[in-house]
């Protein structure tokens, strides 16, 4: 069993069920993005597989692209953090994420006032077969298309959108195909979520776009934990919004050895820390940190104390 398939398995209450006395961030939603800022043929993005693969998976996140006003704030707070580098592009509004000598993401800059709406955020990109039947599905359930279907010589083609519950996500049909799947090393992505005011639309929806299926699993206490999956392979998480102020948005998580450490290094870095590890979520293996520019995501660690043995402290 994979990291990836027992993440979706084992994960413990969903943590939105926690956050009843916390202040929630803004997930503010991307108006334009890379192609949708300026489509032109110079724009060069890395593929999302370094080594073509010819090879797709539909209903995979395949990539993740941070839009920033910061861009020296996040290069050292995730390069402190993760060990992250930074490789500029000819695009000056555009900087890949290395790890380990690999891509693994990319970082968009926009301009500080630019636009009111194009804030801070990490967006998932979504493998899809047919980027442009996509964008009408989108259309044509009441979601919103922010960036047309555009092509990228390296990247492929994409486009922006807003699922109908108004969560961003990325479509993408890869140049290179996508990239296959493995177990995730330390400091690189693990998995996505969905957090979405309506399950069983969403559900819905993402089935007709993507195949997915959606699957209620039964873990402990009472507990469960929603999945979507394709051809038997978990996806995503999902999870639904039952408190006010929080945005349907898409959730990245990435892989960590110690989610405390990570934490306890979060404001020196001029981020913070939304959600503390706590054992009563997710057995203490998680937190959500939010970076200087005010984009969020979730560490985890793998495998999970629960297993490594909670009470060997």
């Amino acid at each position: 069993m994979t990291p990836l398939t027992s993440a979706a398995t084992k994960l413990a209450c969903p943590i939105a069920s926690k956050l009843g006395g916390l202040r929630w961030i803004s997930f503010s939603v991307l108006a334009v993005t890379i192609g949708g800022c300026a489509p032109a043929p110079k724009i060069v993005l890395p593929p999302v597989s370094a080594t073509p693969t010819n090879d797709y998976q539909v209903g995979k996140v395949v990539w993740h692209d941070l839009v920033t006003q910061d861009l020296a704030g996040v290069k050292r707070f995730y390069g402190e953090l993760f060990g992250w580098q930074f490789q500029d592009t000819e695009n000056e509004t555009y900087t890949v994420i290395n790890h380990n000598g690999r891509a693994i993401g990319g970082i968009v800059y926009t301009e500080p006032g630019a636009n009111e709406l194009n804030r801070s955020q990490w967006v998932s990109y979504l493998s899809v077969p047919d980027v442009d039947r996509a964008v009408e599905q989108v259309r044509d359930v009441g979601g919103v298309v922010h960036t047309k279907p555009l092509d990228l010589p390296e990247r492929g083609r994409l486009a922006v959108v807003r699922d109908p519950q108004g969560a961003l996500i990325a479509l993408v049909r890869s140049t290179s195909g996508d990239p296959p799947d493995r177990d995730p090393p330390l400091n690189e992505w693990m998995w996505t979520e969905l957090w979405t005011t309506d399950l069983k639309a969403a559900g819905e929806f993402y089935h007709e776009l993507v195949g997915y299926e959606f699957e209620t699993r039964e873990l402990y206490e009472e507990t469960t934990y929603h999945v979507f999956q394709r051809d038997g392979k978990p996806r995503a998480g999902a999870i639904e919004i039952k408190l006010e102020g929080i945005p349907p948005n898409w959730l990245a998580y990435v892989r960590v050895e110690d989610p405390a450490a990570i934490a306890a290094q979060v404001e020196s870095l001029g981020g913070h820390v939304f959600l503390e590890p706590d054992d009563d979520i997710r057995n203490g293996d998680v937190a959500i940190i939010v970076d200087p520019s005010g984009a969020a995501l979730t560490v985890q660690r793998w495998p999970p104390r629960s297993e490594a043995g909670r009470d060997a402290r």
